[in-house]
Formats: C-alpha cells, sequence, structure tokens
C-alpha cells in the first residue's frame, strides 16, 4: 500500500470524498482543482514541491476542458490524486506519475457515463416512489446520487493504494527501456502541452509583449517563476485599474483609436 501511515490513508479517503461531494455539487471551496489537490497530497505525503508541480501541470491542462449540457470529458482532478501518489510514493518521479495517472483520467469517462445512466435510473426510481405517495423513501433514494458520485473518486484511487508500490515498481521494471524512455520524454512533454493548451484560450496576439517580457526574465534574467507571476500580477492590476472604474484611461481619438491619455 506505497507504505502509506493509516493517518495518511484516511486522509486520502476524507479528501477524495470531500472533493467528489464539491465537484458534483456547488464547487465553492476551489477545493476540487488539480493544483490545490496536488499541493494538499504533497504535504500530506511529504514532497510539497513535486506535488504542487503535478498539480500546476494538470491544472493548465485542465482548462478550457468542462463536461458542458451533461458531456463527459478527462478528469484531471483524479488525475492528480493518482499521478502525485504514484510519484512520491513509489520514487519514479513525476513523469512515470503521469504517465500513469493521465490514462487513468481518461478511463474517468467511462465511469461518469455510467454514473449518469445510474443516476438516470435512481430519479426514475425515486419519481417511481413520489408518484406512489412514498415521500420518505422518494427522498431516501436520491441519496445514491451522491454515493455513486464518491464511489466513481474512490474506486479508481483505492484501486491504485491496495496495488501498492510493488505493482507498480514490477509495471516499471517491466518496461523495455525504449518505453520508459519514450514514457520519460512524454512526462516531459505534457508540461508544455499544458502551457500550450492554455495559451490557445487566451488573447496571446493582443499580449505578446507581456509574454515576451515574461520569457525574457525567467529564461535570461533568471527570475524565478514567483517574481515573473508577481511582476505580472502588478502590471495586469495596474491596467485593471487604469481601465475600468473614475480612473480609467481616455482615449483621445474616442473608442475607435487615438493615443491614451493618462
Amino acid at each position: 500500500m506505497f507504505g502509506l501511515s493509516a493517518f495518511q490513508l484516511i486522509m486520502i479517503v476524507v479528501l477524495a470524498i470531500i472533493v467528489a461531494l464539491d465537484s458534483g455539487g456547488p464547487q465553492t471551496q476551489m477545493i476540487s482543482k488539480p493544483v490545490v489537490i496536488g499541493a494538499i497530497l504533497g504535504l500530506l505525503l511529504g514532497d510539497a514541491t513535486q506535488g504542487m508541480f503535478i498539480g500546476g501541470t494538470l491544472q493548465l491542462m485542465s482548462m478550457g476542458v468542462v463536461g458542458l449540457g451533461g458531456a463527459s470529458v478527462p478528469n484531471y482532478v483524479l488525475t492528480t490524486f493518482i499521478a502525485v501518489i504514484v510519484a512520491i510514493q513509489s520514487g519514479a518521479g513525476y513523469e512515470i506519475g503521469l504517465t500513469v495517472g493521465l490514462p487513468v483520467g481518461m478511463l474517468y469517462i467511462n465511469l461518469d457515463i455510467l454514473h449518469k445512466i445510474l443516476c438516470g435510473r435512481v430519479a426514475a426510481w425515486s419519481q417511481k416512489l413520489v408518484n406512489e405517495k412514498k415521500f420518505d423513501q422518494g427522498l431516501k433514494v436520491l441519496y445514491l446520487g451522491p454515493l455513486m458520485g464518491i464511489a466513481k473518486y474512490l474506486v479508481p484511487i483505492l484501486i491504485v493504494l491496495l496495488a501498492g508500490q510493488g505493482v507498480v515498481q514490477a509495471i516499471v521494471d517491466a518496461m523495455p527501456a525504449w518505453l520508459f524512455n519514450g514514457m520519460t520524454v512524454a512526462g516531459k512533454i505534457l508540461p508544455v502541452t499544458g502551457m500550450a493548451m492554455l495559451l490557445n484560450y487566451m488573447p496571446v496576439k493582443k499580449n505578446f509583449l507581456y509574454l515576451c517580457i515574461g520569457f525574457v526574465m525567467y529564461a535570461y534574467m533568471g527570475v524565478p517563476t514567483l517574481g515573473v507571476a508577481i511582476i505580472g500580477f502588478g502590471i495586469a492590476f495596474k491596467y485593471y485599474l487604469d481601465h475600468s472604474g473614475p480612473n480609467a484611461v481616455v482615449m483621445a481619438g474616442g473608442p475607435a483609436g487615438g493615443l491614451e491619455d493618462e
């Protein structure tokens, strides 16, 4: 069981239950986000840095992926659980953690479809009881929906936990060198893929200058990521102040164009 203590195992299960209920409900606590889950799991498993890195990578990949209209999409929160646990507890690194976790996130689509089908049957069952004026029973039947939602998260996580480090290590050892190296390269490419997916949804052409400034600061001036983020926040906040409220910038030529006059 990856050498987890009883406390760690209980906390992982409790966290999975909270995330499952939040994901299927209000989603107001921001806990059902890969970067948050990664940070919490990293602290719990003793490697906060790797947990946040994996969570941040999957957060980038998940942005813009929304199951609209009842559509089933890959679950990057579940992927974060699996990837962080495997990466930290097996010692195989984030590359193997991501390559093991991502297929689980993709397979979640099948679990989600099954869950929605069963929820439809539960709703029909409850409606039948209500029509028979068995209101208390009809209400109690509806609690099966959240319970199945919790199981949708817990089952894959518990399978990985019960499989343990030995099974994961055996799989890694059985991989031929070319496959292991390919997975390692893929794991290193995934953060870039996530960033590319994020940029695809952002107005890059309009703000290309800021992108260049951030790249130069990080790549050539040695400014850490947090420093670049803080400077970017400052620039964004200044832009917001200049273009909103009573202090908004007045365009000299009107809305059609012209020089900005502060």
